[in-house]
């Protein structure tokens, strides 16, 4: 018995030493000549978090329904068994971390700008808050107009013709901290339970750190984006990280994103929302650049990001651009989106299965689901689109090789788009372009089977620029495609949605696209159940547990349970 209880010990994930304080500064407030360690005697400020020094296993935890407007840099790592909790304790709002500071002493800037007021603050803004909605930037002082602001280094100008801004009503923030949380290269941290807000940069930033859990955390209104994880240029590669259950919302860019040498990143359960709202091209989860693999993006919640009519590919959902190998795109809801739903440029090897995609590409020539190689030349290969199902996007699956001046040989070979409906989409249900239809030389071994893309209709299938298609028979002989009538082995007809108005995009019991796929193999045997909500309760089953064969589209059909059959009970004498 003692052997065990000394083996459980050692097992165990926090030291015993490991020690939790505590910071409040608004129901027992604290203070930092306090021991930190019990809720009665707490720390009060940020800073002492910050020039302290921690122990693996230690946890940090904020006195819930608190705001500091402090930034937090972690001083210590954990270790690979023990790692540093910073969280919340108590009972009510998550604890907030606000990275702006009131803008509240103005001064008329004078005749020559009349309605024009001043104010210094303590960074150079990305950008300002009028309540919590984004103020509009104007190019400079005398282009301001009503509600606008302009900055000169720290001199704030902000355009209010009532009179004083600080007597109107509303509340005028400034970022004066980058971030509410920096990671500072440390290791091994958990990081949960916090709201953090309106940073100048991101929420989050998480720079030359491994092993990193972000868990239930808020990350709204930041300049830039609500979670940013870089490795450094030119290595080593950064590893671990997982960010889950999140809500990222409401910042100018993008919820998440991340760039340069990372590695074994979870993105996961999360609720990724109204974000780019600024006037720049953004995505509402984006990650860039080749040194960034094995990547999974699975059973989030991706929403309503971008604005309408401002630049070109602002607010696509999830963006992956030129990425390494190991991308997987899986089982993600992702709709209302003014950008394409799902955007890859410059991938290979990416996977994008079992996704719902709708209501996307309000954006002119915008897709539910692209896969691209750019201007740059760069290949994009050997990338899977299964099972997917898209509906009522502006385009519906694109494929885009680039061609013209600039074609380069070999920049869309091996692509395949299997299993996917597509229908009910404003433009062509299937836009493929350039080297994605085979031909010129520069594409090859790109392949378009077993899809539903409805009924056929006048231009529902483009193959080549601007080269529409009115029937399967006729888009199947075209060059480059498989070349016959009846070769791509398409599901012709409306899939039969349980209810498409009300998003019910699984299928009805009279489908044509029930046991009309192909069997693709593990792990693309696993879909998505009816009923399934997103983020938290997604429902997946095994494609060979059902039917005869497997569905086209991201829903696996089950029959409806009979009722049971009420029973006549007879009283015999």
């Amino acid at each position: 018995m003692t052997k065990r209880l000394i083996l459980a010990l050692l097992l165990s994930c926090s030291p015993l030493w490991a020690t939790t304080y505590y910071v409040d500064n608004c129901v027992t407030v604290g203070s930092d000549r306090n021991n930190g360690t019990t809720t009665s005697t707490p720390w009060l400020t940020i800073n002492k978090v910050n020039t302290s020094k921690f122990n693996p296993g230690d946890s940090i935890l904020f006195e819930s329904t608190c705001t500091w407007r402090e930034q937090l840099t972690v001083p210590s790592s954990g270790s690979a068994r023990s790692p540093i909790t910073f969280g919340a304790y108590g009972t009510g709002a998550l604890p907030i971390f606000d990275g702006s500071a009131v803008v509240s002493t103005w001064t008329a800037a004078g005749v020559s700008y009349p309605n024009v007021w001043s104010a210094t603050v303590a960074a150079t803004p990305n950008a300002v808050f009028n309540n919590n909605v984004f103020a509009t930037q104007a190019a400079s002082e005398a282009a301001l107009t009503e509600g606008q602001w302009f900055a000169n280094g720290t001199t704030l100008y902000y355009y209010e013709s009532a009179g004083n801004p600080s007597s109107q009503g509303y509340t005028i923030a400034a970022p004066a901290r980058k971030w509410g949380i920096n990671s500072n290269s440390q290791s091994y941290l958990t990081i949960q339970n916090i709201q953090i807000q309106k940073g100048n940069s991101s929420g989050i930033q998480v720079g030359i750190s491994s092993n990193i859990l972000i868990n239930g955390v808020k990350s709204y209104y930041n300049a830039q984006g609500g979670i940013y994880i870089t490795g450094p240029v030119g290595g080593p590669t950064q590893t671990g990280f997982t960010v889950t259950n999140s809500d990222l919302a409401y910042n100018g860019q993008t919820g998440f994103s991340g760039a340069t040498y990372l590695s074994n990143l979870e993105i996961s359960y999360n609720k990724i929302h109204n974000n780019c709202q600024l006037p720049v091209m953004s995505g509402a989860l984006y990650m860039y650049d080749t040194s960034v693999q094995n990547v999974t993006i699975e059973y989030n919640e991706v929403y309503s990001n971008g604005l309408i009519a401002v630049v070109a590919s602002n607010g696509t959902g999830i963006w992956s651009d030129t990425l390494g190998s190991g991308v997987v795109i899986r089982y993600n809801q992702v709709y209302g989106n003014v950008g394409n739903g799902i955007y890859t440029e410059n991938n290979n090897g990416t996977e994008i299965y079992g996704n719902l995609v709708y209501s996307n590409a309000s954006q002119a020539g915008n897709a539910g689901i692209t896969v691209t190689a750019d201007a740059s030349g760069l290949a994009s290969s050997n990338n899977l689109v299964y099972s997917n199902t898209v509906y009522g996007n502006g385009l519906g699956i694109r494929l885009w090789g680039c061609v013209g001046s600039c074609a380069v040989p070999g920049t869309m070979i091996g692509n395949q788009v299997e299993n996917n409906i597509s229908v009910g989409n404003t433009g062509a249900q299937l836009a493929v372009t350039g080297a994605a239809t085979n031909t010129g030389g520069y594409g090859s071994g790109n392949v378009y089977l077993y899809n539903d893309f409805g009924p056929q209709g006048t231009n529902f299938i483009e193959w080549l620029y601007g080269v529409h298609y009115s029937t399967y028979a006729a888009w199947e002989s075209a060059a480059g495609n498989c070349g016959t009538p009846g070769c791509s082995h398409s599901v012709q007809a409306d899939p039969q949605f349980a209810s498409a108005a009300a998003s019910q995009f699984w299928l009805g019991s009279g489908s044509p696209a029930i046991d009309a796929g192909l069997n693709l193999g593990s792990p693309y045997n696993i879909a998505l159940m009816p009923g399934s909500t997103w983020p938290n309760s997604v429902v997946t089953g095994d494609q060979n547990a059902y039917g005869s064969g497997w569905e086209i589209g991201a829903f696996i059909y089950v029959p409806p349970v009979a009722p049971a059959t009420s029973l006549q009970v007879v009283k015999v004498n």
